[in-house]
Formats: structure tokens, sequence, C-alpha cells
């Protein structure tokens, strides 16, 4: 049976709505769920949101966590910081749980049980997918677009206890920049790129002078590969 988004927040609300309550948040208006409360950046906006493309009888639908804080509460206002949930739980143990979750509905969804995944392939070999979802088998540690699945209402129940038992960790998370190792790697790196970024785009020198420093400084292996790596593209312009 279809779960509209209507009918998945109505099933999440049901759980977390007096856990909000209890911890001081209000309703965010509008057809989304979420809400909000007052916070050192002025509001803390915490909200679901599901897949613009709806629900379809193969595939069921999928949804995120956004946190935002601002001059206003929800969507509608513009955030001096956000983060989605898959980015917040960067590096730690959290991020891993949530895709063996998800691996759970993945596969009992009808189109995985019936054969109908497609994927395409890239230039460089690997797979993508085109259509439908699939069990990922690597382990998750690095911050990425995290969405996850749901057909049911008991699906959507689900995540509403484990929510239940972890949203407000998350909070605590974003409010107070709680990072892993890999995520303070990635303001670093977001630093870098962002002040590479802002110089005039002859600026080759400067820029490379920007990554080859975080290259020798970086500690977490994979922002100073990501630092490498853009040091022999800035390389690559300054070549005659």
């Amino acid at each position: 049976m279809k779960v509209s988004s209507k009918e998945f927040y109505k099933a999440l609300r049901a759980t977390l709505g007096p856990l909000m309550k209890a911890a001081q948040f209000k309703p965010i208006k509008g057809g989304t769920l979420g809400w909000h409360r007052p916070a050192a950046e002025g509001v803390l906006s915490v909200w679901f949101q599901v897949d613009k493309w709806g629900w379809n009888e193969r595939w069921g639908s999928q949804f995120t966590l956004d946190m935002t804080s601002g001059a206003g509460p929800g969507v509608q206002a513009r955030p001096s910081r956000s983060e989605r949930i898959g980015y917040l739980l960067e590096g730690f143990d959290d991020l891993d749980q949530l895709r063996r979750r998800n691996n759970a509905v993945v596969a009992r969804l009808p189109g995985t049980l019936n054969g109908q995944l497609v994927l395409g392939k890239l230039g460089d070999g690997r797979d993508y997918v085109v259509e439908g979802y699939r069990v990922e088998t690597e382990k998750l540690e690095l911050g990425t677009d995290l969405w996850l699945n749901y057909y049911t209402l008991d699906d959507a129940r689900e995540w509403a206890r484990y929510f239940e038992a972890n949203l407000l960790r998350f909070v605590d998370m974003y409010e107070n920049e709680t990072r892993s190792e890999l995520g303070q790697g990635r303001v670093r790196f977001n630093r870098v790129m962002a002040a590479a970024q802002a110089l005039p785009s002859d600026q080759h020198a400067r820029k490379l002078a920007l990554f080859e420093e975080m290259v020798r400084d970086e500690p977490v292996a994979y922002w100073k590969s990501a630092a490498a790596f853009w040091a022999d593209e800035v390389r690559k312009k300054r070549a005659p």
C-alpha cells in the first residue's frame, strides 16, 4: 500500500513529537516535519524531508534529516550554518550503523527482490545506479548526502524508534560541532578550498601554495590525498 509523505511524517511525528516537545522544541509550520528552538546562532531547526519524487510500488521512497541554524525556523529561512545527517555523522560508527539498517530495508524492497535494479557504467568501469536502490557493502565512513529508504508504515515506525533513541544526541553533536577526526579534516579541506576558489583564476602559484601547505601539514590521510589531487590540478593549469 502506498505511503504518502503525509503518512510518513505522521508516523514519525507520533513518536518524535513528544520527545522534541520535552526538549523545548516547537513544531515548524508547513508541509514538512520539523521543530525549532532558540539557540546561540538564532534559531536551531531540525527537520525531515521526503524525496520530492515520491513513493513508487517497486522502490518505495527515501528521506533525510537536516539541521540548520539561522535567523528563522525551517527550510524557508536562510541558514548561517547547516548540516545533513550523512555529513554530521562522518567518521562515527553511527554512520555505518545507518548503512546497515538501511540495507535491511533495501534488501526487502520489491524492486530488489524482483531483480529490477538497473546499473550503468562510468568511464573508469565503476557501476552506478540508474534506477532503484542497492545494498551498500562497503563500510561507510566518509560523509555523504545520505538518504534512507522506506516502503511501508512499519518501516517509518522503525525509523521513528531509531531516531527516538538517537535524535537528541545528534542535535547535541550539531550544536556543539562535535566532529570525528575525518570530519575535522573536512573542515580544514573546505577552508583551504574556499580560500583557493576566492583567489583570481590566474593566481595559480598562490592556489598551489595553499594545497601544498595542506599536503604537508594535514594529519588525516584522506584529506592529505584530496589536497594532493587539487595541487596536481593546479600544476596542470600552470604548465605551459
